[in-house]
């Protein structure tokens, strides 16, 4: 019994390591290890997946692809998130109802991204037209909880598909709806893939004040890593 609590506690201590090695990417702590608290054979990310595919640990296999996932489309990895993405499904167990719907937000809005960057257009559409109907269907149970998300995923797919009135009007209600909603972190998202949109369409002026908002935003939220990466790839 003691040696299974142990393994139990040790377990549990290194299904976070993945989570507190997002957050430190994105507050710009990186030098930071949180695998030096564990005295072990397990120094990173890919020896963590490696043991938890070993031993059949779903649960701490997909919270690891699903942060890498996160990662990738914050800080534009787009080909290694949608990677983590497809990994994340493969070991999808029922497990975790809050990181199944984190993967399909963050999976719709890279194979958007993906969309409008490579030559397997259809394949990416079809990914993100299914996060869509997802939250369809989840946004009858909670609009609070999903409709920013939904009408995000909306106005990137009207993006890609040429509809840009309707583009932009599904990104002004996803803003609004985050900042209503109080997700700080995904009004930001919002506004800069909704300055993304004005960019491509040659409304610079317009563009600005929405990437100021969103830096302002990730600022807000703490993100202070991935504010100053994004705020040096724009110099």
């Amino acid at each position: 019994f003691i040696t299974q609590s142990k393994l139990n506690q040790m377990n549990n201590t290194l299904g976070h390591m993945c989570i507190h090695m997002m957050v430190l990417e994105l507050i710009g702590e990186r030098s930071r290890d949180p695998f030096a608290l564990y005295k072990g054979p397990i120094s990173n990310c890919e020896d963590l997946l490696a043991y938890a595919s070993d031993n059949g640990l779903f649960a701490i296999m997909q919270t690891t692809h699903l942060c890498r996932l996160v990662l990738g489309f914050f800080f534009e990895r787009y080909t290694e998130a949608a990677s983590m993405a497809e990994q994340f499904r493969q070991c999808h167990k029922g497990l975790h109802s809050l990181n199944y719907i984190l993967h399909a937000f963050f999976e719709g809005l890279v194979s958007f991204q993906l969309a409008r960057r490579s030559e397997t257009r259809s394949k990416w559409i079809t990914l993100g037209e299914a996060a869509i109907q997802t939250f369809r269907s989840w946004v009858t149970h909670s609009s609070w909880n999903f409709e920013n998300k939904l009408a995000l995923l909306e106005a990137e797919s009207y993006f890609c598909r040429g509809k840009y009135n309707e583009a932009e009007n599904k990104y002004e209600d996803a803003i609004k709806y985050s900042r209503i909603h109080r997700f700080v972190h995904e009004e930001a998202i919002a506004m800069e893939l909704y300055s993304s949109f004005l960019k491509a369409c040659g409304r610079v002026d317009e563009y600005s004040t929405l990437f100021a908002g969103a830096m302002d935003c990730y600022k807000k939220w703490g993100a202070f890593g991935l504010l100053k990466k994004k705020q040096f790839q724009t110099k």
